[in-house]
């Protein structure tokens, strides 16, 4: 067999064998495809009255989320208007607490200062008490040494005055 092959036939059969591949690759993706919608019809036949019970409340449920959407921005533009309202209260409460603070620590100062000037006068007027206690007492018992200074003083005269 001495058959000469020329490029237009080889790139024929090339074309062929290619063509007959894609028909190949084709069918296997059919059979896919053919058995994923086998799944999909017997899930669907499964939970048919699921699916029309969902497409029948489904109006209800879009009618309620608009609902609640609707209301989600009526309180949401209520409770912007009522920071705005309350925002400069807020701002004179927070201010006045602060003078408040500095007004309490001011106040707490200036008892701390006076009951360390009592704690002070109180030192003081005890250290003189004592003092004076001591004084009087320390005096006293001078007094009465004089006393007995001058019974002795008198005894003495009086000797000295009976013996003349």
């Amino acid at each position: 067999m001495d058959t000469m092959i020329t490029l237009h036939d080889l790139l024929r059969f090339l074309l062929y064998v290619a063509g007959i591949g894609a028909l190949v690759f084709l069918m296997i993706a059919l059979k896919n495809i053919a058995g994923i919608l086998k799944v999909v019809k017997n899930k669907l036949e499964t939970h048919d009255a699921v699916i029309d019970d969902t497409f029948q409340k489904l109006p209800t449920i879009t009618d309620n989320a608009t609902i609640v959407t609707a209301n989600a921005s009526r309180i949401t533009t209520d409770a912007t208007e009522m920071i705005e309202i309350v925002k400069p209260e807020v701002e004179k409460v927070a201010s006045t607490v602060g003078d408040v603070t500095e007004t309490v620590d001011s106040v707490v100062r200036k008892v701390d200062q006076t009951s360390s000037k009592i704690q002070n006068t109180a030192d003081v007027v005890s250290d003189s008490i004592s003092d004076t206690a001591k004084t009087i007492s320390f005096n006293a018992n001078n007094v009465v040494d004089y006393f007995y200074i001058l019974r002795e003083v008198l005894e003495s005269l009086r000797d000295v005055i009976r013996t003349k």
